[in-house]
């Protein structure tokens, strides 16, 4: 599971470049240091611009929680809905120039149970010991759909261009061309779908390539949790422990994308001891509860901080919900 799978919406997929993390003069692990109770303190040194913590939770999984940021993002099933009724709103408007268009068919591959299941690593003993780092389910090869051939004219309706230089349905897929006596929309049937559905400039990336703003706190918050020095911390601990069981890595996100566990399609059993330690020290250490409450306080930080752009984007989203009820 990769980097991107773990911080993705599971709606638009996502690149976060994260930097490697090398944990030096790393302390044993005791059974003192495991600590006791259901919230740890917070700890200190989180570094200049850190946010504060006010208190750790103690957690073996976060699948059943929420972040502060997914109150501005689409759910997963949200997201499935929302594109139903764009490319229900894409085949009218197609049908509207006689052209015949079929709804390209959604594969169904593997997706987590929430935003949190997978985003700083497996947590669950059994599934692990079943499937390694790859997820039940996840070992299923999913074919990607193969477009529909549309000829040159019929592609220009649906994209609102021509141009392979021109995203289709974008701003600059300008429309306005003739098809059998009807004007092309502005972005062709793919723009006028989003148009309906409400979607707004918020939600795409700017033209420098920055993601949208809440996807962009959603990405950026675990990578800067990732390298905070109050995780760094637990890390250390997860090390030690690991080093006990005989493997070494100097985080989980290591031991998560070792190399070798992409060789094969199932897990070894190498890859299921790996995984079965991994989840074993997250547990000891409080490597999950650390690790999320540093990652919310980051999103609670940059939402702060972006507050009048996220309130569009939650205006839209809402707008949207709305919207798609109507089309479906």
């Amino acid at each position: 599971m990769s980097i991107t799978m773990r911080t993705r919406r599971f709606t638009a997929p996502l690149t976060v470049l994260c930097a490697a993390v090398a944990l030096s003069g790393i302390a044993g692990c005791g059974s003192s240091d495991s600590g006791s109770g259901d919230e740890d303190k917070p700890g200190s040194g989180a570094g200049a611009g850190a946010p504060d913590v006010s208190s750790i939770p103690k957690l073996v999984s976060v699948t059943d929680k929420s972040l502060p940021i997914e109150a501005y993002l689409l759910s997963p099933e949200e997201g499935k809905q929302i594109l139903q009724a764009e490319l229900a709103l894409r085949q009218r408007c197609m049908s509207r120039f006689g052209i015949a268009y079929q709804v390209p068919e959604q594969t169904a591959g593997f997706e987590p149970k929430s935003l949190t299941q997978l985003r700083y690593g497996p947590t669950d003993a059994d599934d692990v010991a079943g499937h390694g780092y790859k997820p039940p389910g996840s070992e299923k090869a999913v074919g990607k759909p193969k477009p529909q051939e549309l000829a040159p004219a019929a592609a220009m309706v649906l994209n609102g261009t021509n141009d392979p230089d021109v995203k289709p349905g974008s701003a600059a897929a300008k429309g306005g061309q003739d098809y059998n006596g009807q004007k092309v929309p502005a972005g062709g049937c793919i723009g006028e779908a989003k148009a309906k559905l409400g979607y707004s400039t918020a939600q795409e990336p700017s033209k420098d390539g920055a993601p949208p703003v809440a996807d962009k706190v959603n990405t950026d918050s675990w990578a800067k949790s990732y390298e905070d020095a109050r995780v760094k911390a637990v890390f250390g601990k997860w090390s030690a422990c690991m080093k006990e069981k005989g493997y070494t890595y100097a985080d989980p996100m290591k031991a998560n994308d070792d190399t070798q566990w992409q060789q094969a399609a199932l897990a070894t059993a190498k890859e299921k001891q790996v995984a079965s330690a991994d989840v074993a020290c997250k547990a000891k250490y409080n490597v999950i509860g650390t690790w999320y409450a540093v990652d919310a306080a980051y999103q609670e930080q940059m939402i702060e901080q972006n507050a009048q752009a996220l309130a569009e984007v939650k205006k839209t989203k809402e707008k949207q919900l709305k919207l798609m009820a109507e089309v479906l």
